[in-house]
């Protein structure tokens, strides 16, 4: 249901829906808060399942790494250098393979993974900070590993940059001004603001983090390089906000595409281009 909220027109006008939501919600808050919040918590902290199962490549092979959050879902192959991939929002690791089979045809490992409550790895809810912690788990497992750099799409790209420094990335539909659009998508469903800044705050205190830091653009300088793939007609992640962010930096560079949406441009030549620069080939 989140991905719905998430992935939607913030600027689409209020309708009855948005109305009754809006008095159902307030009400809610003040008579049952409790009852409430755990409403809250699951409509906005459960991403999609997908219906669709992608079949393992022949090539590659899974493994579990336990977490004090659950097991995280590994794919990997190949042998050598490595790149590891992070997928976005109601994704899973099953969107790389065709990458991830290119990069390593050509002399490189893969490490590829579900986050928390996506995929094949455990977890009910998901949300920012368990993007970033998944992906530190992961990086602690292969730490003795010469990483060659990131792959990350959408939601993805906020963990990759808040997880590291003077890394080298590829980018895919990034996400800026993540914080302000996350939260006009979700107030524009109606749902009542206290309800929203106390989840926000119960994930805050939880992890330890505080969201408007968690902003990508605030974690671009410290990077070594940045590689980004962005649809100048993506619905979800807004091309001139990318456009912004990366004219501010030397060690960005942009490659547009058009008519890849914002999934698509996962497996887009652009994307795979930018992949081979990063492995330097």
């Amino acid at each position: 249901m989140s991905s719905k909220i998430y992935f939607s027109d913030s600027n689409s006008k209020k309708s009855m829906s948005y109305l009754v939501t809006r008095g159902v919600s307030s009400l809610m808050a003040k008579v049952a808060p409790n009852t409430s919040m755990k409403a809250t918590r699951k409509l906005l902290l459960t991403p999609s399942a997908s219906r669709k199962e992608v079949a393992l490549p022949a090539s590659m092979r899974t493994r579990k790494l336990d977490s004090q959050y659950g097991a995280i879902n590994v794919v990997e192959a190949g042998e050598g250098p490595t790149v590891i991939f992070t997928h976005g929002w109601s994704g899973s690791v099953t969107q790389f393979y065709p990458l991830m089979q290119k990069v390593v045809e050509q002399g490189y490992k893969v490490v590829g993974f579900d986050h928390y409550g996506h995929g094949k790895s455990e977890g009910r809810f998901a949300n920012l900070p368990l993007f970033i912690k998944g992906l530190k788990t992961v990086m602690s497992a292969y730490k003795d590993h010469t990483v060659t750099g990131f792959v990350s799409h959408s939601m993805g790209t906020i963990g990759a940059l808040n997880a590291t420094s003077d890394a080298r990335h590829v980018l895919i539909a990034p996400t800026f001004d993540f914080y302000n659009s996350f939260q006009q998508r979700i107030l524009s469903t109606g749902l009542a603001n206290q309800l929203f800044e106390k989840l926000l705050n119960e994930v805050e205190t939880e992890h330890g983090m505080v969201f408007k830091a968690l902003q990508p653009e605030l974690h671009m300088e410290k990077q070594g390089q940045l590689l980004v793939v962005h649809d100048k007609d993506d619905k979800y992640a807004p091309y001139s906000h990318t456009q912004e962010q990366v004219s501010l930096y030397e060690h960005a560079s942009l490659s547009t595409t058009s008519g890849q949406g914002h999934g698509r441009v996962i497996n887009s030549d652009q994307t795979w281009q930018a992949v081979k620069q990063l492995m330097g080939i």
